[in-house]
């Protein structure tokens, strides 16, 4: 990189011929002045400077002589907040604002191109390279990205270049330490580099000095400025909903309840694959806004599109005219290429889903009902094994289709969305503590769970069809890793695909109890019957009963306080309705008014609280973050973003289980803790329980459709999300909070 500090002196008004030349001046050069002005007064300073012919037709005038001293002072003054080249000049500003402890203040950096000359944006297009800052600050204090404004199209045909060619500033972010006093002046110092072009691209480098001041003087010019350039900085508004699409040879992006803004312009934040010399295409309508963009020929799009859109108008009151966007790119031609890819992914998301905790009881049940009945009839085994694995096909293929029919008619919805209604919920409850009360030996189900349990293998196939009916049922709660990369791409693809996509994650899911039904020979690694499976049995009901505790926990998160009256009420009915049913179960011939009574009461539990839980408004129902942690909101996440701050979004709901253990392993450790706290990373809690179409819109647009989902997002628009994978660990969330 070039000195900034090179100056060339150019006097244009000396009547004979010169060469200019470079002369390298010592950042601070006050100390080399009496030197320079001993070899002025021998003659001898010309011939280092200037440079002059060696025939000089008359002497140098008096007042020329001194004019090299005196811009030798000026470049000491360009070595403090300002430096200076032929081509662009730069300088370190800092809001005239109260800086207080902990609360980010804002420095920017201005660049006045020459005119002619420009900079560049985070993306240079074709060619260049952005500026970049190193900053050394005082102890404690901690700098953002910097943050570029909307720049505009430089076209050097057949080149294309985003830049500026007028002045503009780049804010960053500085935060001094919390709890800790401030001094009345705070050095600070700022290694910038750049690259300015016109015709041929000189880099620059200086370093810039400043000193703020703790309570600064008032100065309204200055304000007035920081104020004009973050209008120009993209903003993000929650209420627009963006829609991408690669159709051909264009990119679509439709904005839904967009405001009447005019023509649109959209600059890439990475990636080199728009034709600008073909000016996109703005189609407006009643309620929508869409923009067409010409694509290279050949040219790869990414899978998550980021960039701005800037208007003619503003998007908001504020007067932003750059929106920011970070969208999943619904393309089915590429969907469709990796489909394979997304078919593997759905297998071995279902086959983990085997030993996630809310699925494991059941199927291990399940795999010991196969090791009885397999010594008395291997094809009674074969025949359950593959009924099994039809319950969980024609469930989760039912899933998909009713996903499809809601999400075709606008319905926001993902994987799990069932668990997000009361009425759901408390029918699961009461199943697995129906199921609970079976393993106790309390009664018996002969048809509906006979696979389940130590049962007479006469009892056919339909009680291992109602296993997998019911294995899927509770393992909705959970998602395990790679289905939520999968999830999200089968709902891109179309019906038929998503059907394939989900079929293929019923095959993983089913996999185990098909291989040990149709392969007996692996049986024999897993314990012999015996009188030690009642045993078992009673010993899976434990964590039956923890899974009833806790979906009680989520449908009191569901409805608020409200929730306890039913869910106790349904519960009492329940209970006594299944003992007097095991009454007449041990009973011969079991008494027809006992059955009566028995099967009444278990409707009357199941009727009762479906009728009367209902979903709490958001400001009733019982939520709370630990100390440190802020609700999600769009509004949020754009002013944590201003202020400089990293945000780390959770994506979570009470009733998936995996949240709730990678919240107790994982983001509950003192150490994730205290990294969230030495960086000062805003910790947003999106909270899916209840059905939210914010909370839905913002897991596609990162491209997932269920929870867990982990995000973290840079100040820098420029810089995509990061996502995390669905199962986390300490180390591999302090891996991503260091980067």
């Amino acid at each position: 990189m070039a000195d900034p500090s090179v100056q060339i002196l150019r006097l244009p008004y000396i009547n004979h011929t010169m060469k200019p030349i470079p002369k390298k001046v010592h950042p601070r050069p006050m100390g080399q002045i009496p030197q320079l002005l001993c070899e002025f007064r021998r003659n001898r300073f010309h011939r280092h400077v200037l440079a002059y012919p060696n025939l000089m037709p008359r002497p140098t005038p008096a007042f020329l002589r001194w004019l090299p001293c005196l811009l030798l002072l000026q470049a000491s003054l360009w070595a403090g907040s300002v430096a200076k080249t032929p081509q662009v000049t730069v300088d370190l500003l800092a809001e005239p604002v109260h800086i207080q402890p902990g609360k980010p203040t804002t420095l920017g950096l201005r660049f006045r191109p020459t005119p002619g000359w420009h900079i560049y944006w985070s993306n240079p297009g074709d060619s260049g390279l952005p500026p970049s800052v190193t900053w050394k600050l005082p102890a404690g204090w901690t700098a953002g990205e910097l943050q570029f404004p909307f720049p505009e199209k430089i076209l050097v045909p057949p080149l294309v270049t985003y830049g500026y060619e007028q002045e503009t500033v780049l804010l960053v972010q500085l935060t001094p330490p919390q709890g800790q006093p401030l001094p009345p002046k705070i050095p600070v110092q700022a290694s910038i580099e750049w690259l300015v072009c016109k015709e041929t691209c000189l880099p620059g480098s200086a370093t810039l000095d400043l000193t703020i001041p703790t309570v600064p003087k008032e100065n309204i010019d200055l304000q007035k400025l920081f104020d004009e350039i973050r209008r120009e900085m993209p903003a993000r508004i929650p209420e627009i909903s963006i829609q991408a699409k690669q159709t051909e040879n264009f990119l679509e992006l439709t904005l839904l309840n967009s405001p009447k803004v005019g023509d649109l312009s959209f600059f890439p934040t990475e990636g080199d694959y728009v034709d600008e010399f073909q000016p996109a295409k703005t189609e407006k309508t009643s309620n929508q806004l869409v923009i067409k963009v010409l694509l290279k020929p050949k040219a790869k799009v990414p899978d998550t599109l980021s960039g701005l859109l800037v208007a003619e108008k503003p998007w908001d009151t504020s007067g932003h005219r750059a929106l920011a966007i970070s969208v999943a790119l619904n393309s089915p031609s590429t969907s469709t290429s990796r489909l394979p890819e997304i078919l593997f992914f759905a297998f071995l998301g279902g086959l983990i889903l085997n030993v996630m905790p809310c699925v494991f009881p059941i199927l291990s049940l399940k795999a010991l009902h196969l090791v009885q009945i397999s010594s008395e009839s291997r094809s009674a085994a074969r025949r359950e094994g593959v009924a099994f694995g039809s319950g969980v096909l024609l469930s989760l293929l039912a899933l998909a289709g009713l996903l499809i029919i809601l999400r075709a008619s606008g319905q926001a919805l993902g994987w799990g969305f069932q668990l997000q209604s009361p009425p759901v919920v408390w029918l699961l409850l009461a199943l697995l503590y129906a199921l609970s009360l079976n393993l106790l030996g309390v009664f018996e189900f002969q048809v509906l769970l006979s696979g389940l349990a130590n049962q007479s293998p006469r009892q056919g196939w339909t009680g291992a069809f109602a296993s997998g009916l019911l294995a899927v049922a509770v393992a909705s709660p959970c998602t395990a890793p790679f289905m939520g990369v999968a999830l999200a791409a089968a709902f891109a693809l179309p019906a038929v695909g998503t059907l394939l996509v989900f079929s293929s994650l019923a095959f993983g899911f089913a996999l185990p109890v098909l291989l040990f039904s149709l392969f007996p020979i692996l049986l024999k690694f897993l314990p012999k019957p015996g009188a030690w499976m009642n045993t078992f049995k009673k010993v899976l009901s434990l964590p039956m009963l923890a899974a009833v505790l806790w979906l009680g926990w989520v449908a009191f998160r569901l409805s608020g306080t409200t929730a306890m009256l039913p869910i106790l009420l349904g519960l009492f009915f329940l209970t006594l309705g299944l003992i007097v049913y095991g009454k007449a179960q041990k009973s011969f011939p079991p008494p027809p008014t006992l059955r009566s009574i028995g099967f009444a009461l278990i409707l009357l539990s199941f009727i009762t609280p479906s009728f009367l839980l209902k979903t709490a408004a958001p400001s009733t129902a019982t939520t709370s973050h630990p100390l440190g942690r802020l609700p999600w909101s769009e509004e949020e996440v754009s002013r944590q973003l201003a202020a400089g701050r990293i945000v780390f979004i959770d994506f979570t709901a009470a009733w998936c289980l995996t949240c709730q253990v990678n919240e107790r392993i994982t983001l509950s450790q003192p150490s994730v803790q205290a990294a969230f706290r030495d960086k000062n990373i805003a910790f947003l809690v999106a909270d899916w329980t209840r059905r939210d179409p914010a909370i839905t819109a913002a897991l596609q647009k990162y491209g997932r459709e269920g929870v867990p989902t982990y995000v973290l997002l840079r100040p820098s628009p420029n810089t995509p999300p990061q996502l995390l994978p669905e199962i986390i660990t300490p180390s591999i969330v302090l891996e991503a909070l260091s980067r």
